[in-house]
C-alpha cells in the first residue's frame, strides 16, 4: 500500500530504476540527486515522485485495471488527478523488476503518440 508522507525518492530507487530501464532500447534518462525522469523519443513515460514511487503514463483503460492492485493509485498533482498516469510504489527498489513489462507498456503507449 502507498503511504502518505514518505520521503523523496532515494538514491537506491533511482539507481535501481536506471539499471532496470537501461536494458530497454531507446530509453533516455534525466537525473538529479533526488529525481529521475525516463524518456523515449524525448517523451516522458515515467518519473520518480516526491513522496515515493514511480509515475507511469498508460492508457486510461489499462489504468482502470491497475487500480485494483494495492501498490497502484492514480497520480494526483496538486488537486488534479491525471487521467493517463498512475503512481506505482513498492517497499524495496528491487521490487520494481517485477513490473518491467508495465514500464514497457508505458514506453509503447508514449511511442504510439495517441495519448494526450
Amino acid at each position: 500500500m502507498i503511504e502518505k508522507g514518505r520521503p523523496m525518492p532515494d538514491a537506491d530507487l533511482i539507481i535501481a530504476l536506471s539499471k532496470l530501464l537501461a536494458t530497454v532500447p531507446g530509453v533516455a534518462e534525466e537525473r538529479t540527486e533526488a529525481h529521475a525522469t525516463f524518456l523515449t523519443n524525448k517523451k516522458i513515460f515515467a518519473f520518480t515522485r516526491k513522496g515515493g514511487g514511480v509515475a507511469l503514463k498508460l492508457p486510461r483503460e489499462r489504468i482502470d485495471d491497475l487500480l485494483q492492485r494495492e501498490d497502484v493509485i492514480p497520480l494526483t498533482m496538486g488537486k488534479r488527478t491525471m487521467k493517463e498516469w498512475i503512481l506505482l510504489n513498492h517497499a524495496r527498489p528491487s521490487d520494481y523488476k517485477k513490473d518491467l513489462a508495465l514500464f514497457q507498456e508505458a514506453i509503447a503507449f508514449v511511442s504510439a503518440g495517441k495519448n494526450k
